[in-house]
């Protein structure tokens, strides 16, 4: 659910002005981007419902029963929003719909440098030190206890404390940038 944000929607809002004239109404600024937000975790778990599908379709079923179906979905659709602040940071700073559409390259590398394809204890060197480090690899060790292991509460509580500092550092820039635009006027 990496990469799924209405940033881009945002970006051509300001280019057109339209966020320019809704700043001037009496709209609360955080009321402007929680829209878009709600829209992206909506669309976060419509998106991972057909891919839980596809799963029980081949065989996956989940240890933790319909509470983890639940709960994948609820972090699913949690680390989608964390990761969106990036996108709404960028188009908010830079109005530049390039920047936004090119800013998922920036990250892409770190959803390789974890443990997605190989389990941790088979990664050496620098590549485990970037994936011991990295919040995707919490993430994906809370998703993986949801489907095999029960409720491993200290899995699920990191991949909770990932998705937390993700958040903070994300809607920080993306707020901040938000404040920037507003004074800029």
């Amino acid at each position: 659910m990496t990469g799924i944000s209405r940033a881009p929607a945002l970006v051509l809002d300001v280019q057109d002005g339209y966020l320019d004239r809704l700043l001037m109404t009496p709209i609360r600024r955080l009321a402007i981007l929680l829209g878009h937000m709600v829209a992206d975790v909506a669309v976060a778990m419509g998106l991972t419902i057909p891919i839980l599908i596809v799963g029980f379709a081949i065989g996956v079923r989940f240890d933790t029963g319909v509470l983890g179906v639940l709960g994948f979905i609820a972090l699913a659709a949690l680390w989608s929003l964390a990761f969106a602040g990036f996108g709404y940071a960028i188009a908010l700073k830079t109005g530049n719909p390039a920047a936004v559409n090119s800013s998922f390259l920036l990250f892409f590398p770190f959803l390789f440098l974890t443990t997605s394809y190989v389990p941790r204890s088979q990664l050496s060197g620098w590549l485990g030190a970037v994936a011991n480090v990295n919040p995707v690899t919490y993430l994906l060790q809370g998703l993986r206890t949801l489907v095999y292991g029960g409720w491993q509460w200290g899995d699920l509580g990191k991949a909770a404390l990932a998705i937390g500092i993700v958040s903070l550092v994300s809607m920080s820039l993306c707020f901040g940038a938000l404040r920037g635009r507003t004074r800029r006027g």
